[in-house]
């Protein structure tokens, strides 16, 4: 191995450990960032009529994420998919108030919300 590719080699190897080091410090920016809690902005529908309604009712529910840092993102709709799970033992035809449980999957991690909702007589 003659002196020019000893030096191409280091020249690589240091060019290796300076994008190392970059990716290591820059990956580590958003420690503050990291999600600690989801919440309600807007309650999904809390009130239902036993024998009419049969479901519950997400559609003016909105979420908002807490971060790290204390700090809140701005309210979004939230839309029912594989990342949220809802779990509840709901019966509509009998009056009463029930809990549910909802769980938000995220980043390899589970957020739950409990709320509850009250199923009325007409």
């Amino acid at each position: 191995m003659g002196e020019a590719d000893s030096y191409k080699m280091k020249k690589r190897a240091f060019y290796i450990t300076v994008c190392y080091l970059l990716l290591v410090l820059l990956s580590s920016c958003d420690y503050s960032i990291v999600i600690v809690q989801y919440d309600f902005g807007q309650h999904p529908r809390l009130i239902y009529i036993a024998n009419v309604d049969t479901e519950l009712d997400f559609s003016d529910a909105t979420l908002f994420t807490t971060s790290r840092d204390g700090f809140q993102s701005d309210e979004y709709p939230m839309v029912l998919g594989d990342w949220i799970t809802i779990e509840h033992s709901i019966d509509f035809t009998t009056p009463g108030k029930y809990e549910v449980k909802m769980i938000v999957h995220h980043t390899n991690r589970q957020f739950p919300i409990t709320f509850y909702v009250q199923v009325v007589d007409e």
